[in-house]
C-alpha cells in the first residue's frame, strides 16, 4: 500500500518533469544503478529507482535488468503482474525505434 500512495502524492517519479522521451538504446544503458535504474518492458522504459524499497524480490532482482530490456526476465519471474498500471507513474517513455538499413537497395523508388 506505501506504494500506491506514493503513486498518488504527486511525487515525479519519472525524474523527467511529467516529459515522455524517445530512449535510445545507449541512453538506456546509462541508467544502470540503483539510484538510477531505469528498465524496459516490452518496449516501454520506467524509472524503476523509486520502486526499488517495494519490490517484494528485492533491490537485486531488480537490478538483474537495470539498463536494459528485461522483458524476458521479468515473463520468466512474474508475467502475470500487472505492471503498467503499478509503474504508469514511472513511464518515462518508449525505445526508439532503430532505422533498418537496406543493403544494395537504392534510396529512392
Amino acid at each position: 500500500m506505501d506504494w500506491i500512495r506514493l503513486t498518488k502524492s504527486g511525487k515525479d517519479l519519472t525524474g523527467l518533469k511529467g516529459r515522455l522521451i524517445e530512449v535510445t538504446e545507449e541512453e538506456l544503458k546509462k541508467h544502470n544503478r540503483k539510484d538510477d535504474c531505469w528498465i524496459c518492458i516490452r518496449g516501454f522504459v520506467y524509472n524503476v529507482s523509486p520502486y526499488m524499497e517495494y519490490h517484494p524480490g528485492g533491490e537485486d532482482e531488480l537490478m538483474r535488468a537495470a539498463g536494459s530490456d528485461g522483458t524476458d526476465l521479468f515473463d520468466q519471474v512474474h508475467r502475470w503482474v500487472n505492471y503498467e498500471s503499478m509503474l504508469k507513474e514511472c513511464l518515462v517513455g518508449r525505445m526508439a525505434i532503430k532505422p533498418a538499413i537496406l543493403k544494395g537497395k537504392p534510396w529512392h523508388l
